[in-house]
């Protein structure tokens, strides 16, 4: 399964070289900047991938390869400096990890919301004094803001299955509202 992975390849070269630099991750469509990987002496020192920064933009690139998603990385020499560290976790900590996150990824597909749908926190709920998880509150603080599951899941800054299996822990807590959105090609009278 790992050997799918051209990203893993890309990031265990530069470690066995002690490279530093960057490493861009390029759209293969049309070679569009999405992110980059920054490393020090061998050791990544920071993350960044779309909207996403540190270990959330690690493991989602790690998913949307897994997703048959492929990307251009592009390696360039550059002086990186400590105070932009992000990650503190040594390689092997994270890629022994890579495994069990894309595993949870898998399994919580079945259960994320469908797009066309407004998750809203219900106000009975606030009301009560239910006691909630750290991953729970987080995925409630995002919903202060945002009520698309798009929204949601670009926003928060847990890995996605780790919203999913927030979002229906809350529903099953009853904290939530999911309002189905109308579809605008169906205004009939």
């Amino acid at each position: 399964m790992e050997a799918e992975f051209k990203i893993l390849e890309t990031i265990e070269e530069q470690i066995a070289v002690q490279f530093t630099g960057k490493v861009n991750v390029l759209s293969t469509f049309n070679r569009q900047y999405l992110g980059h990987l920054l490393f020090k002496d061998g050791e990544i020192f920071q993350v960044v991938f779309q909207n996403f920064k540190g270990l959330k933009a690690f493991y989602q690139l790690i998913i949307q390869e897994f997703c048959l998603q492929s990307f251009n990385y592009v390696v360039e020499p550059e002086v990186v400096e400590d105070k932009e560290r992000q990650i503190h976790y040594p390689y092997a900590v994270m890629r022994n990890k890579m495994s069990d996150v894309i595993k949870q990824y898998r399994d919580s597909l079945k259960f994320r919301p469908p797009e066309n749908v407004k998750i809203i926190i219900d106000h009975e709920f606030i009301e009560d004094i239910l006691p909630v998880t750290a991953q729970e509150f987080e995925v409630l603080e995002t919903l202060t803001e945002w009520s698309s599951p798009f929204d949601i899941y670009q926003h928060c800054q847990l890995l996605d299955h780790e919203i999913t299996w927030a979002l229906v822990s809350l529903r099953k807590k009853t904290a939530l509202k999911i309002i189905a959105v109308r579809n605008k090609a169906d205004d009939s009278l």
